[in-house]
């Protein structure tokens, strides 16, 4: 009994530390929307400053990922990366030559598989593949630095997620001995599966501009999930967060250029 009690107590302390990941996330995301607001004043002062504006864009690339996790009460198990894609469209506002307020609209696929490592010396051993599959928002100062064309880059910020669909694909063992294939749609239970994701995102890239008129990027992204994956809906449960790293290109548009004074 005082060892359920103790169990309770600390799942209550890790649903209050989530909460509060949470809150701050959302105060983070309201002050940077107040910079975009910022922003936007500034640019309506001055259309004919090539320094700063607002850009918008596309990206992509490959996302992977990694699911932080135990394998708990499942022996002979163990969990592995897995590749998935990454593709969105990026905008911001540019507010000198080295800082700017970025943020993107994406989706991102966060994968895993679960393997068996020795079961019964049956082959091929029992596994499952998750696909899943995010519709993410990261939000981040950008600091620059370099020459007038070629330039490097830095992001440090925070970012939102919505887990919108999850695919399963797998082997198993009915009663131990039949194998079963499966690749179906996954079922979320809004009892157990948490699909607000939150947490740390951190890149660095490099960058071209082409007249003033666009600007080539290639970067490289981690993504620190701070949000169980699951809800706070048994006792011992074990947590799973995700981690992934992208490495995209894309294009921005410089929207000032158009509306330049002739």
């Amino acid at each position: 009994m005082q060892l359920q009690f103790n169990v309770y107590l600390c799942n209550c302390k890790i649903v209050y530390q989530q909460n509060k990941i949470i809150e701050m996330m959302k105060k983070y995301l309201l002050i940077t929307t107040l910079l975009f607001l910022f922003s936007a004043v500034a640019f309506a002062q001055d259309r004919n400053d090539n320094s700063r504006g607002f850009y918008i864009g596309v990206t992509g690339g490959y996302a992977h990922n990694h699911l932080a996790t135990s394998t708990g009460y499942r022996p002979f198990s163990k969990y592995e990366d897995r590749g998935g894609f990454v593709a969105g469209v990026p905008l911001g506002y540019k507010i000198t030559e080295w800082f700017s307020v970025h943020a993107e609209i994406l989706v991102v696929q966060k994968n895993y598989s679960r393997m068996r490592t020795e079961f019964y010396y049956y082959d091929p051993l029992p596994y499952e593949n998750v696909r899943n599959t995010y519709l993410q928002l990261p939000v981040m100062p950008r600091f620059s630095f370099g020459g007038k064309n070629l330039r490097g880059f830095c992001t440090l910020g925070g970012f939102v997620g919505f887990w919108t669909g999850s695919h399963i694909k797998g082997l198993t063992l009915d009663n131990d001995i039949i194998p079963y294939h499966y690749n179906e749609k996954f079922s979320f239970d809004k009892r157990r599966d948490n699909r607000v994701e939150a947490g740390l995102a951190a890149g660095a890239g490099l960058e071209y501009n082409l007249k003033n008129f666009c600007t080539f990027v290639v970067e490289g992204r981690f993504y620190y999930g701070l949000t169980d994956l699951q809800k706070n809906y048994m006792i011992q449960q074990i947590p799973r967060y995700n981690s992934t790293i992208t490495v995209q290109a894309g294009v921005h548009f410089n929207i000032a250029r158009y509306f330049q004074k002739k």
